[in-house]
């Protein structure tokens, strides 16, 4: 009896489908690049700020990794430079988060695609491709700051026929995923923007500004990932 059950807590511990409740990734982690506008910097890293828009020259202390990704302000916006991140889920509803610096309403955006061919990647709102948005919402716009905040994925006006991904809000909508291998581009659209980790869950209530995802680790699909997403109660 003994050796069944270990035999059914092992099958239960390497199911993809428990397997799955959340995935994470260090920014500077891609798979691929192009261009040259996102640059990888260590902490400590002092970044300039923007004057025009009342930011002082500021130090990031701290990112997750030693590493973060981004251009300072001077490098201009857009570029169509983008990084890749490929990933493997369990088909579900996906919320996707990423722990970001945005000083300013001039350093506050990228753009961002899911599963579409490195071609079809360019620095524009589209049917393609989306605007993320970090304090855009006027409300929020006091919120400003040097400092590290986690961000729901958003959208402007698509390609999710015209559903907009809440931001801050009691019904986020969620990135609909099937079983398999995904991609997730991130394309530059302002200067002064970083970005330190990315996450995504199953938990439509968690929120890692709330509780810090530290059980959300890589490698994907590993012993590790699985117990630490059953220990994390997700």
């Amino acid at each position: 009896m003994r050796t069944i059950i270990l035999l059914t807590l092992f099958s239960i511990i390497v199911s993809p489908a428990f397997a799955q409740k959340y995935i994470s990734w260090e920014a500077e982690n891609f798979d691929a690049v192009n261009g040259t506008k996102f640059e990888v910097f260590e902490v400590p890293s002092d970044q300039p700020g923007n004057a025009d828009e009342g930011v002082d020259d500021y130090t990031v202390a701290e990112a997750s990794g030693g590493a973060f990704i981004g251009s300072p302000n001077g490098a201009t916006n857009d570029g169509g430079d983008w990084v890749k991140y490929e990933f493997s889920v369990a088909g579900d509803d996906w919320h996707f988060w990423g722990r970001v610096i945005a000083p300013s309403i001039a350093d506050n955006s990228m753009y961002w695609a899911i599963d579409v061919a490195d071609g079809d990647v360019a620095s524009t709102n589209n049917a393609t491709m989306n605007i993320w948005d970090f304090f855009e919402v006027e409300s929020l716009r006091v919120g400003y700051t040097t400092d590290w905040v986690w961000f729901r994925l958003n959208t402007r006006d698509g390609p999710f026929k015209g559903t907009e991904l809440v931001q801050h809000g009691d019904d986020p909508v969620p990135v609909k995923l099937s079983d398999g291998d995904h991609t997730l581009h991130i394309a530059h659209r302002e200067d002064g923007t970083y970005i330190d980790k990315i996450f995504a869950t199953t938990d439509v209530e968690f929120n890692p500004n709330e509780t810090d995802p530290q059980t959300a680790v890589e490698p994907q699909n590993k012993l590790t990932t699985t117990w630490g997403a059953l220990r994390g109660g997700f």
